[in-house]
């Protein structure tokens, strides 16, 4: 196949962006809002989640949790990490706070409410192993995992 025919066939990067906003534009208001919020999100952990909005999401979580506050937030963020970041945190501890950030969203809306989103949480899943959804969150690939069984859950997907 020719160097011409390829470019018949495949649409431009400009044109490939503007159907890409036109399907957003489309989508409903609901989507629309994930899409800002997902990349909100992620300038966000980019630039450093400060250690306020992380308290906040650890405490939301603990106060569903049998661990303390302190534990709670140990789990994802060590301790060292934790003391030795100033009013940001640095790039991994960001990324996780943004990490749980974005699932606590998700549980909420699938569970319908935060207190029994950080519950299941915080209680051991057989579709992962028995772990905690929580405990899975200090890794991208954990917390694809936890997005994942939160997908099959919101649409109901045997799980």
């Amino acid at each position: 196949m020719e160097h011409a025919e390829i470019a018949r066939r495949e649409p431009s990067s400009e044109a490939s962006k503007q159907g890409s906003r036109k399907r957003l534009a489309a989508a409903r208001p609901e989507v629309q809002d994930r899409a800002r919020g997902l990349v909100s999100l992620a300038f966000e952990a980019r630039r450093g989640v400060t250690k306020a909005h992380a308290s906040r999401l650890f405490q939301r979580v603990a106060a569903r949790s049998a661990q303390p506050l302190g534990k709670v937030r140990a789990e994802l963020i060590p301790d060292s990490s934790w003391k030795r970041a100033g009013k940001t945190l640095g790039p991994q501890a960001s990324q996780t706070a943004a990490r749980l950030d974005h699932v606590l969203e998700l549980a909420g809306r699938v569970w319908g409410n935060e207190s029994d989103a950080t519950e299941w949480l915080n209680n051991s899943h057989p579709e992962l192993e028995g772990a905690t959804p929580f405990s899975l969150l200090r890794t991208e690939a954990g917390g694809r995992a936890v997005e994942a069984l939160l997908a099959a859950l919101e649409f109901g997907f045997p799980v």
